[in-house]
């Protein structure tokens, strides 16, 4: 999917259920979500198994990082269920470090949870990622997820481009978070 794409669904579900809530929008989409202390090495998981869907996170883990991986569960399961392809889907799926950074469940979880004009208007007050998951209390990474889509949307993100890739080398992330000064 694409970024368009990927925005647009997210923000008609968004319309739909008139919240940015990460937790009652799964709900809406007839998803159940349950927290257990029964996970040591897995953020969380995504069982088909029952007559509904349904979403276990991690309980000893931080409140932004149980939005994201509800957030992450949900994208993935709608991304399949948009594709009508819900019979490829896994009955169960964990979720690890390593998948949490499966980059179109995380954009779309992104886009469910931040407006996207706000956040811009953040970036033109000079605030940078950090400061913006703190004020949305939102996952860092989400954020950083939500910066790309910008770029990718054709936001004009020139004004942010110096503080952006001086917060990534500072935190030493992954260029695949940088992008372009030459937006479309």
């Amino acid at each position: 999917m694409d970024s368009i794409l990927i925005y647009q669904a997210a923000n008609d579900l968004v319309q739909n259920t008139g919240t940015r809530n990460i937790k009652r929008i799964a709900r809406s989409c007839s998803l159940d979500i349950s927290e257990t202390p029964r996970f040591k090495d897995v953020l969380g998981f995504l069982s088909l198994h029952f007559d509904k869907p349904l979403i276990l996170i991690n309980s000893h883990l931080d409140s932004q990082t149980k939005q994201m991986v509800c957030g992450y569960a949900l994208g993935h399961y709608l991304e399949h269920q948009i594709l009508m392809d819900l019979h490829t889907l896994n009955k169960s799926l964990a979720i690890t470090d390593k998948e949490i950074c499966l980059y179109e469940p995380n954009a779309f979880a992104s886009h469910l949870m931040l407006d996207s004009e706000e956040v811009y208007q953040m970036t033109k007050r000079k605030m940078n990622a950090a400061q913006i998951a703190t004020a949305k209390r939102i996952h860092i990474n989400l954020v950083l997820v939500k910066l790309l889509e910008l770029h990718h949307l054709g936001y004009d993100l020139r004004h942010y481009h110096a503080q952006h890739h001086a917060f990534i080398k500072n935190l030493n992330l992954p260029a695949h978070f940088q992008f372009d000064v030459a937006a479309g």
